[in-house]
């Protein structure tokens, strides 16, 4: 028999408290379908959320076994590694000084915005663009950000009707690739040369003005130059890309050692 002592206690109180808790953690209940950018404040539990979201991307992306290499495995200077680990760096430090922001009043909050926002590697086929960014978006998420994976060509064909992977929408398409810390953004333009539909330009142009606008960055690979970027995006765009950017240059033979015929 429940004890005759035991008052009722409205279902509503006990609830808010649950809510209290969780808020004081980090979680919003209100915010619950977007937990994966807003974990728990908890060091280790935030770590691995990222992780898992890094290679849940490139996995999406046909590019899972790319989810092994690091700044270490990379060559230098060919392959830019301290350029790119002070990159990262300087992205981590705006990050953790935003987020020690928002303990504050809003009146007294101050935003610190990357002095880099965009790198663009740039270079010929094969010659270690994309596993140099893979390097630097495995380095940015163990610095503490959420970083992303897609090719600028299946970004696009996922915000086609009926484009999206299973279990998305065009609409958390858009939202997961805008609201990363870091965003790998690789082929920029590829098998794009010269042309450019009105999909592709407005879905891009959407892209990166969002990311822009909220101050997040973009790490971009491409074997094009910028006239030819400016060609299939419109020099606007080409040059919002450009702005606040570092480029690095990729030369050297195909690293892939291709069989020639």
């Amino acid at each position: 028999m429940p004890s005759q002592s035991r008052e009722p206690m409205l279902a509503a109180g006990a609830v808010g408290k649950v809510a209290a808790i969780l808020r004081q953690r980090g979680m919003d209940p209100a915010k619950a379908d977007m937990t994966q950018d807003r974990p728990d404040n908890t060091e280790a539990y935030q770590r691995q959320v990222y992780r898992d979201a890094w290679v849940n991307s490139l996995r999406l992306s046909g590019h899972a076994d790319y989810a092994r290499y690091t700044l270490g495995a990379l060559d230098d200077p060919g392959q830019f590694p301290k350029h790119m680990e002070k990159y990262v760096e300087q992205l981590a430090t705006a990050r953790r000084h935003n987020r020690d922001q928002l303990k504050l009043p809003e009146a007294d909050r101050r935003e610190q915005r990357p002095n880099i926002l965009h790198l663009v590697l740039a270079g010929g086929v094969g010659a270690g663009k994309t596993v140099a960014a893979a390097a630097a978006g495995a380095f940015a998420v163990e610095s503490g950000l959420m970083a992303r994976f897609v090719s600028h060509s299946m970004y696009l064909a996922w915000l086609r009707p009926e484009g999206a992977p299973a279990g998305l929408t065009p609409t958390q398409v858009r939202e997961r690739y805008e609201r990363c810390d870091l965003l790998i953004l690789d082929d920029l333009c590829n098998e794009m040369d010269e042309y450019a539909t009105n999909h592709v330009r407005t879905h891009t142009s959407n892209l990166i003005t969002a990311r822009i606008n909220s101050g997040r960055a973009t790490l971009f690979t491409t074997n094009l130059n910028f006239d030819q970027v400016g060609a299939v995006l419109g020099e606007r765009l080409a040059s919002r890309v450009g702005g606040r950017a570092t480029v690095l240059r990729m030369v050297g033979t195909d690293r892939r050692k291709p069989q020639r015929w």
